[in-house]
Parts: C-alpha cells; structure tokens; sequence
C-alpha cells in the first residue's frame, strides 16, 4: 500500500516535517561530579507524538511523550493540561502482583510523581495553549532509580523541542545534605535514606526556581541556602543541553491565536471596577459572602446592553481576569489584603485539644476559616503499612509505622461531592504533611499509628493546617516526639510589568490569594528548623531575593504559630489515656510456638475471638499482645498459658527411657507419641537403627507398635524434641506389636 492510499490524518503525519525530524536520532549527556549523570535522547521512540524524550542516569530510563490536540484551545481559565507518569513492573522485571496480573491504576507514588511534574511544567505554558497531554513512562529502573529528577527533565526537554510554546527550558536536580554537612547531586536511594536534607528543585534559566519539594531533618535556613546554591550552580548545565537538542530539532514554535479583548476589558472595567474594588477592600466579608458577592456583580453586568455583542464565554473570562487584576493592584499599591490584614498579619488562630475522651488523641486547629479536626489511633504493629514487593524494590514505599491520611470532604467549601475516593490533591496534601512530621516520630515506638486528619472549613493551607493540628494531637496522645511543627503558606503578588523587582509576599494566603497570587509556598518545620516545603508557582518562577523573602516570611511565620500552639500544649503528654490499647512482649519457648500457630492459627485466633486481644510474633521467641484493657489481658495470658500447657507437658528425665507408640509411618521417618500426651513427635530414620536405613519397614515397624526409646530433651534453639532408639540397640527387644493374635 503507498502512503498516499492511507488515512488522510496518518499520511500527513508521515510527510510532515516534524515526523521526517523525529527519526534523525540525537542525544545529548551532562556530566555532574565527573561522571556521566544524565543523557537525554530523541528521535528514536514513540515517533508519532508530537515529541519524544528518554532521559537515563546508569540503568534508569524514564521517556516522556508529548501529544496536543490543535482543534482545541484553552479558555483562560487554566492551562489546559494532562500530566501522567504510568506505573511499569516490566521496568524492573516483575509481574504485577494484582489479580490480573497488568498495571491497573496508579500507586500513590505514581500520583505523587505525576504531580511533581505537573506543577514544574505548568506555570510555563500559555493560559490559551493548545490541549496537550503529557505521558510519562519507565522503560527500566533499578532500586537507585530517580523517576522524580528522570521525569520532570524528560517531559520538560520534550516540550522544548516539540512545537508547544513552552516557556523553558526547565530543568531538575535533586540535591541531598548528609550528616556532615556534604552535598550530593542525584544520590542513590541509600544516600537518600541517610540523608538531613533531600531537596527537589525545578529551575528556569536565570536562576528563576518553578518547583520545590523538600523532605529534610529540621534543617537550618543557611543550609538550605547552601543546598539551593549547588542546584544552581550545576543545574545550568541541562538547560544547555536541552536547548541543544532544541537547536538541532528545528521545530518551529505554534503561533497561538489570540482574540483581542482589550474593549471587553475596557468595558468591564468600567462597569464594575469600584463595585469589585469595594468587595475586595470590606474586610468584613468572609469566603462565602465575599465569593457571593463577586458572583452577583458578574450576574449583574453579564445581561447588560453594553455586553450584549460579546460572546458570554469570553466575558466570563475577562471578569476574572479582572477581579484578579484588582486585587493585585489593591495589594501592590496600599499593602492591605482583602480582610484587612498587613501583607505580615495572620489571621486569628483558635486551638483545642483533647475535646473527645474516648480517641487517644484529639486536635482541632483553626485558622481564619480553615478548619482541621486531627485524631490519633494506636494499634499493634501488625497494623503498620507495608507496601507491595515493585514499591519496595523502587525504594519509594517502605514499611511505616506512622501514617498520616488526610481527607478534603466537599462540604467543607460548600458543595456537593460527586466521589468517594481520594484525588491527586487529596493523596498530594496527605504526603506532604505526613513528610513535615515523620522524621520527629520517634523509630522505637511501640505502636502502629494513624494521624487522620479531617478538613471540616477550607479558605486557605488545609495542608499546613493538617501539620499543626496533626502536631498537637500527637503530643495530646502522649507520642514522645522531638518537637512541636507548624506550617505556613507564603504567597507572592507582582507587577505585571516589573515582577522581579516590585512584588508583595504574603504571609497566612487565603483561598483567593492563591487563585489571584503568583505562589504557593508551604513551609512546615520546628523552632529548630524546617521538615518540609512545596513551592508552586504561576509566573515563570521566583528570583533568588523573592525565594529568600519568601523563606524568611515562613521561619519568622512558623514561630509565631508554635507560640501560639505552645500555650496550648507545649509538650507530650506525660501517661497514655486510659482507652489507649495495652502493648505487653510475652516470651514464649520455639517448641510451644507451634502449638499456638499450628493448623492456620486456630489456637491464637481463638483466643484473639474469646477475648479481643491482638497476638502478633515479634521474632522467634517473643509474642506481642495488644490489649484494650488490663482484664482483657490478662484473660488472654491466661487462656495462653492453658492452651500451651494442655499441649506441651510431655517432660522426662535426660536420658530416661520412655515407651513410644508409632502412629504414622513415612519414608524418611516415624512419627510417635509419648505416655502422657497426644502431640505427635518426629524419628527420623537416622535415630531408628545403629545401621542405615532407607525405610521405617526395613525394621518392621507398623503403625500400633510400641517402641522404647530415649529421651535427650529439646533442641536449645528449635525447641524439638529429640529421640532416639540407637543407643538401646543392643539392650532392648525389638518393637512389639500390639495387636491380638
């Protein structure tokens, strides 16, 4: 078949210039440290998509796929795009453990992944780009794998070099503190795991910062100061090597078309500027009555004469745009947000601990008109979190001991959910306040634990709502952790026409500073440093000044939040509620675990049924019982102790010669039971004879006999008994059948 008998769509995308390009192969590498880190490579894979990127470190490979759909255009409204990073256990030469045995949906690590190159990416595309969907896919991995650092740089270099006007190049480096206060560039998963700091930093060129994500050990300022100087120093190099592969191929950039609404503005503008002007200056509306407001304005002005010849749609747009602009300029120019408050000023924080007896530990934070109830439930470590056997190959998911679920219902902005399960968001917010608080959980704790935490109101961070109220109802709960946290959302207004150099940054951001503002800026940490951050910008990103502004604002602001939470509590509680669960280490010999456990269980589930006691293994010599009550525990003990003695009371004399009857007969030995007891013990066939034997019958041993045999006690580290009929050979008449003759 020739070309030209082809679907009209494909056979343009064979003569289509960019497609002729993508098959010319071209890569580029960028060495850190003196060795090569990452290559990036093009032209040879997945030629149909728009572009095409594999970025590789060592054995790791991640590709990144671009595809826009050019018949439709964004609104304005939000950058129409589509960011997936897709799970792969082929990547790492596993099978899927699923039922069908195929990837399914993704793991929260997927997710997390995916939103970490979504929000790089973002903030560089065009409100009215093109509909464009970002695929990204592991082609090999190995357990030092950095899918994060692999896919921001893949996505972004394809979007380069494709014909989407991307705003870059933008590139990622991670970077890791240790112990000593030495820097590492792209650390294997060890280093990781050793690390004070571990810093994701995604940067435009100019030194401009898009994406942060930080996880470290209460981490001094200057330190992370340091961190970030050696992602800039070093991160210049990708951006080179991106714009090379751009140069190479050639594409040319989409021209967007573009409506002009500058009379629509100007219309609007006059209809509605002081109306919208008063809204946004009355301190005394709240989120509700204040978003009602800017509603009503609108509903007013859409049915006007004057906007009857422009298209609805494209006033609903400029409407936005222009309450954004006011408010911008109402902060740019006098200093004062909309409820009143100095760009410095928080709004006023209410806390309450322990309101409800019965949880073993309880918070309520309010903030403004955020609201988080936080609740801690301890349970055995059986109830620990362990991840699948791709997660911990991946070293993304290990066991957890300490798990923080946060949960965002509707009606906490007033609507009506459609969905029970979690999102992006949801899983998002939950994983940073869970990293702003882990490492100030204590390792030896004995119990599982699960921080919940419930956003009830929503206008402004509910993340670092999450972190404060999670802090405190760890402490009311009695955890011993090392110190209190607190969180922060910074924001940043800027001009328009001068951002670098005329801007405001915002401490304690409403709802709609964030929808209007330039950042998103959530810090958590202790008096003694910071545990976490996630930036998340609009514009193209903060200069060094804006971000050490921007630092400065959350240190001086997670200080005043933990005064204000010291008052309320300023340190664990001393003795557990009398409803936490009781956790007692019993130790019990090898020999008996198998009466216990024997049979799927039978025997320690039945006691767990009797008495609602939780019987878990601690290690080959030791059980750990979670108990509600003393009572409850004890009864368990001593059903234990009853079951186990019933079971192992066979004891004789070392040496002592005991009647055995055989009651099954195999190949390789006999089993047998003793005076005394019903339990069955175990003669191999090397203990049978003074000579070897290759069957029990050779001996003329039946099912029914008696045999004597002695008895050389138990196994010092199995707990076996151990019999034998050698040494009584030449004493003793053979085995005697009991049956009648």
């Amino acid at each position: 078949m020739r070309i030209s008998q082809l679907p009209l769509r494909i056979s343009k995308r064979f003569h289509s210039k960019e497609y002729r390009l993508a098959g010319q192969e071209q890569s580029v590498s960028v060495e850190f440290e003196g060795k090569s880190e990452i290559e990036l490579k093009t032209g040879h894979i997945a030629r149909f998509a728009s572009s095409a990127v594999v970025a590789s470190s060592g054995d790791n490979a991640v590709m990144a796929t671009v595809v826009q759909r050019k018949t439709k255009q964004g609104d304005g409204n939000g950058v129409p795009l589509q960011v997936e990073y897709r799970p792969s256990a082929s990547a790492i030469g596993r099978i899927p453990t699923n039922f069908l045995r195929r990837e399914l949906s993704q793991s929260d690590n997927e997710i997390l992944i995916s939103r970490a190159i979504d929000r790089s990416i973002r903030p560089l595309l065009p409100l009215n780009s093109y509909e464009t969907q970002v695929i990204c896919k592991p082609l090999v991995l190995d357990e030092n794998a950095d899918q994060i650092m692999l896919g921001i740089n893949a996505a972004s270099t394809a979007l380069h070099i494709s014909s989407a006007p991307f705003n870059g190049p933008l590139a990622a480096l991670r970077v890791a503190m240790n112990s000593r206060g030495d820097f590492r560039i792209n650390p294997t998963q060890e280093e990781l795991h050793q690390a004070n700091l571990n810093l994701i930093v995604a940067m435009k060129q100019n030194q401009k910062t898009v994406m942060i994500e930080l996880d470290c050990r209460e981490t001094r300022g200057e330190e992370l100061e340091q961190a970030l100087d050696v992602a800039f120093t070093n991160v210049e190099k990708l951006h080179l090597a991106m714009e090379k592969l751009a140069i190479d191929s050639n594409i040319e950039k989409d021209v967007l078309p573009e409506k002009s609404l500058e009379k629509l503005m100007t219309v609007l503008d006059e209809l509605t500027r002081e109306r919208i002007y008063y809204v946004m200056t009355d301190s005394t509306h709240d989120k509700i009555s204040r978003d009602n407001e800017i509603k009503a304005i609108f509903q007013d002005v859409a049915n006007s004469s004057e906007l009857e010849k422009f298209d609805r749609e494209d006033v609903s747009t400029c409407y936005s745009s222009l309450t954004k602009k006011i408010l911008r300029e109402t902060v740019l120019s006098t200093g004062i947000r909309c409820d009143g408050r100095k760009t410095t000023e928080f709004r006023p924080i209410r806390i309450q601990v322990d309101m409800y007896k019965k949880l073993h530990g309880c918070s309520m934070f309010q903030r403004g008109q955020t609201q988080v109830m936080s609740t801690v439930t301890f349970d055995s470590p059986t109830a620990a979190f362990h991840p699948d056997s791709v997660a911990q190959l991946l070293g993304s998911q290990r066991k957890k001991s300490f798990m923080l679920h946060y949960e965002f219902p509707s009606f906490a902005i007033n609507d009506i959910g459609t969905s029970r399960s979690l999102n992006r968001r949801e899983i998002g917010h939950g994983a940073l306040a869970e990293k702003a608080l882990k490492d100030l959980f204590p390792k030896d704790f004995p119990y599982a634990t699960r921080l919940a935490c419930q956003v009830l109101e929503s206008n402004g961070s509910s993340s670092m709502a999450s972190v404060c109220g999670g802090s405190l109802a760890l402490f009311d709960a009695g955890v011993p952790m090392k110190n209190a946290a607190a969180g922060v959302a910074i924001g940043l207004i800027s001009d328009e026409q001068e951002p670098d150099t005329k801007y405001k940054v915002l401490t304690d951001i409403l709802g709609i500073e964030d929808y209007a503002g330039d950042m998103d800026f959530k810090v958590a940490g202790t008096k003694d440093g910071f545990t976490a951050a996630q930036l998340d910008v609009k514009n193209d990103g903060l200069t060094r000044e804006q971000l050490r502004e921007s630092m400065q604002a959350a240190r001086a602001g997670i200080d005043h939040v933990l005064k204000k939470m010291n008052v309320m509590r300023d340190r664990p509680r001393e003795q557990f509620k009398s409803t936490v669960p009781i956790i007692h280490s019993m130790r019990i010999e090898p020999h008996k675990r198998v009466t216990l456990f024997r049979n799927n269980g039978y025997n320690c589930k039945l006691i767990e049924a009797e008495t609602g006691v939780k019987i878990s293994a601690e290690d080959e010599s030791n059980l750990s019982l979670l108990a509600q009550n003393k009572e409850k525990l004890q009864k368990a003990i001593d059903l234990m102790n009853e079951v186990l003695e019933s079971n192992t009371n066979v004891d004789f004399a070392f040496g002592s010669i005991v009647q055995a009857e055989i009651v099954e007969v195999l190949d390789r030995g006999v089993f047998v039971t003793l005076p005394g007891s019903s339990r069955r013990f175990f003669m191999s066939n090397a203990h049978l004879s003074l000579n070897p034997v290759r069957h029990p019958e050779v001996l003329g041993l039946k099912v029914g006999d008696k045999m004597s045999c002695n008895w050389f006690g138990r196994d010092e580290q199995t707990g076996n008994v151990r019999l034998s009929r050698k040494t009584l050979q030449g004493s003793s008449p053979p085995a005697t059948s009991q049956k009648k003759k």
